[in-house]
């Protein structure tokens, strides 16, 4: 591995691009990459807020020390007919920071 792989990995969980209306993620995909997989979620199965592990509290409600998470089915809009796939979401620090938390096969 070289130095700038050490210095420059890849970072967990992955970040994502997330469109979303009336307070509900509709579509996502990965980021950086511009032309990557989107997907378009089909059903919303949990939500919750959990702690972040920052060591500071936060005024917001959402934001800072909470994460708004949802577990959710989506599937690859380039293929709708394919089975869904379960993904975990979590919006860090309000609306429009986003990470994919969790992929489960």
């Amino acid at each position: 591995m070289s130095a700038f792989s050490r210095v420059f990995r890849s970072r967990e969980p992955t970040p994502v691009q997330v469109r979303w209306q009336d307070g509900e993620p509709v579509e996502f995909q990965r980021r950086p990459e511009r032309r990557g997989v989107r997907y378009l979620v089909v059903d919303v199965r949990e939500r919750w807020i959990e702690q972040s592990p920052w060591p500071f509290p936060s005024p917001m409600p959402v934001g800072g020390d909470r994460l708004r998470c949802w577990r959710v089915e989506a599937r690859s809009a380039e293929e709708p007919e394919a089975p869904g796939r379960e993904f975990v979401l979590r919006m860090r620090a309000g609306p429009g920071v986003w990470d994919l938390v969790r992929v489960a096969e």
